[in-house]
């Protein structure tokens, strides 16, 4: 199972207009309850992070592996969903989630992500989608919908 993970809008929350609060690792504060609400999902379904997330071209994996644990979500299996480097480098979020889609055709995925361009993936894709508000990030009604996506339930 893989999620494929957004911050901004899904772990970090803080209005625009305000200053976002860094670790001592120098990375961005993520949302408390989000960070619950992630750890609870990664908890019972043992899921992959697939970085989706701009702020992916920043650090290697490695790197992303202790951010996360610096936040109190543990896991070792992070990737990301294409291996862009620059700013240059990156596309729109609907289609570099449909290249890694047709790279990865056999996963058990679901996208936790509060971009409006994936209003335009197909429907057998965005059905897989729990889009979030950027102000709220993964609530726990999202969370519910990111575990029933994964295990399959209704």
């Amino acid at each position: 199972m893989k999620i494929l993970l957004d911050f901004d809008g899904v772990m970090i929350t803080t209005p625009t207009w305000q200053k976002v609060d860094h670790l001592e690792d120098g990375f961005m504060v993520f949302n408390e309850s989000c960070v619950e609400n992630l750890a609870r999902v990664i908890a019972i379904t043992q899921a992959d992070i697939v970085l989706t997330t701009t702020h992916r071209i920043h650090y290697n994996e490695k790197e992303w592996q202790q951010i996360f644990y610096n936040r109190g979500i543990i896991t070792d299996r992070i990737s990301k969903v294409n291996q862009a480097r620059t700013f240059t480098d990156l596309s729109i979020r609907c289609l570099e989630v449909l290249e890694w889609v047709a790279a990865n055709p056999n996963e058990n995925y679901v996208i936790i992500d509060d971009d409006k361009s994936l209003r335009d993936l197909p429907i057998e894709i965005k059905s897989r989608w729990v889009e979030t508000q950027f102000h709220q990030g993964l609530t726990e009604d999202c969370s519910k919908q990111a575990l029933n996506i994964l295990l399959g339930d209704d």
